[in-house]
C-alpha cells in the first residue's frame, strides 16, 4: 500500500498517538483511527467515540452536542470500516452520495483504502488488463 495521506500534521500525530494506544494494529484499528483523526471535533472527543480499555466503538457519541453534519459523517465512516455499524437509518444519510459530499472526502477515500487493502491495489499496476480508455 502507499503512504498514508494526512489532512494535517494533527491528523497524522492523533494516527500515530492512537495506534500506540490500541492493542491491535490491525485495517480495522488503522482505519477507525485514520478516519476519526481527519476532523479536530472528532479528534477532541475520541473518548465519547471509542473505549480503548474495552476496545469497542461508542455509538452514543453520536448524539454528542459537539457534532456537526461534517462530524457525523466522518464518525458514521469510521464505525462503518470498524465493523460495519450503521445505526437506525434515518433516510439516505449512508449513502455515498450524502457521506463524501463534504470536504473530507479525499481522506475518506484514504481510509477504505486502509481497511480494504486488498481491494484498493493500483489497477494501473495490472499488465493483463484490457484498456477500456478507449
Amino acid at each position: 500500500m502507499a503512504e498514508i495521506k494526512f489532512s494535517s500534521k494533527a491528523h497524522r500525530d492523533f494516527f500515530v498517538e492512537m495506534m500506540g494506544k490500541c492493542r491491535k494494529n490491525d485495517t480495522y484499528h488503522r482505519a477507525f483511527f485514520y478516519v476519526m483523526g481527519i476532523a479536530p471535533e472528532t479528534r477532541a472527543n475520541i473518548n465519547q467515540m471509542f473505549d480503548l480499555k474495552n476496545d469497542w466503538i461508542m455509538p452514543e457519541g453520536m448524539h454528542g452536542g459537539w457534532q456537526t453534519s461534517g462530524t457525523v459523517r466522518v464518525c458514521q465512516l469510521a464505525f462503518n470500516l470498524w465493523n460495519g455499524y450503521c445505526g437506525e437509518r434515518q433516510g439516505d444519510e449512508f449513502t455515498p452520495n450524502d457521506l463524501f459530499c463534504c470536504e473530507f472526502a479525499p481522506y475518506f477515500m484514504e481510509g477504505i483504502k486502509i481497511r480494504y487493502p486488498e481491494y484498493c491495489r493500483d489497477i494501473s499496476a495490472s499488465k493483463n488488463q484490457p484498456d477500456y480508455a478507449r
